[in-house]
C-alpha cells in the first residue's frame, strides 16, 4: 500500500474511479489501492461467523457501563493494545458465549506469521 500525499492534487480524496482506483483515508492517512468488487458467498462457515459476531456485538451492547469499564481497563494489558470492546469480541468468540476477563491477558508473538495469535487455534486457516 502506498502512502499518499495530497492524491490527485487535492487535500483528501475518497471513493471508486472507473473502477479502477480507490482512494480513501485510514487512520487519518490518504491511500490508494486497486479497485476490487467484494464477493460476497454466502457460505454456512461465513452465517455461522456472522451470526457468532452479532450475538458478541448484541451482548456487549447489553452490558452495564461499569463492566464495560472493566473490559477497557483489562484490554490495556493487551498486546498488540486493542479497545475493551474488541477484546471481549475476542474473548466472546473464543469462549463461544458471554466470556469472563481472564486473569492474564494475550499477547501475540511479534512474529508476522505467528501460529497461536490470541489463542484461535481452532484449526481455521
Amino acid at each position: 500500500m502506498a502512502r499518499v500525499t495530497g492524491p490527485f492534487l487535492s487535500i483528501d480524496a475518497s471513493g471508486t474511479a472507473y473502477d479502477i482506483l480507490t482512494a480513501s483515508i485510514w487512520k487519518g492517512r490518504n491511500y490508494m489501492r486497486g479497485f476490487f468488487r467484494p464477493t460476497n458467498p454466502k457460505t454456512t462457515d461465513q452465517q455461522t461467523v456472522r451470526t457468532m459476531l452479532a450475538a458478541a456485538v448484541s451482548a456487549w451492547q447489553g452490558l452495564y457501563q461499569g463492566i464495560k469499564d472493566s473490559w477497557n481497563v483489562a484490554a490495556r494489558d493487551v498486546y498488540p493494545p486493542i479497545s475493551g470492546f474488541n477484546y471481549y469480541t475476542q474473548q466472546y468468540i473464543i469462549a463461544e458465549g458471554p466470556p469472563t476477563i481472564p486473569p492474564i491477558a494475550p499477547r501475540k508473538s511479534k512474529s508476522i506469521h505467528g501460529r497461536n495469535v490470541y489463542g484461535l487455534d481452532k484449526g481455521y486457516d
